[in-house]
């Protein structure tokens, strides 16, 4: 009984994050809004199940990259009390770059999806 009561608790810090990221934070939102997107436009396209599932999972774990770089900010943010140091500059900016590269990989992956689908 224990357990469930923990992970009742799990979800509930789960959802109460889920609702800032909802209503502070643009980038997440937008992200959801791509995500339920996919799961649309795909197979308008052509895609097969498998495939949107590859592009939707690409386009989650921007968006999980997002939620872990909006955690790395707001904690920095407290650490430093919003001061400037450079070092939490670059811990920042590399956080970002990671979402960078994701945002990356998911475009390459639907248009690679996608040039497999006209070409073939």
């Amino acid at each position: 009984m224990r357990e469930i009561l923990r992970l009742m608790q799990a979800l509930q810090y789960a959802l109460e994050g889920l609702v800032y990221l909802v209503k502070e934070q643009k980038n997440t939102r937008l992200l959801m809004v791509i995500m339920a997107l996919t799961l649309i436009i795909c197979p308008l396209l052509g895609f097969s199940g498998f495939q949107t599932a590859v592009v939707f999972l690409a386009v989650t774990i921007t968006a999980v990259a997002e939620i872990i770089n909006t955690a790395i900010e707001i904690t920095l943010d407290l650490i430093c009390n919003g001061k400037f140091h450079p070092r939490v500059k670059i811990a920042k900016d590399t956080a970002s770059c990671a979402v960078l590269f994701c945002v990356f990989a998911s475009v390459v992956v639907f248009l690679i999806i996608l040039a497999q689908n006209i070409f073939a």
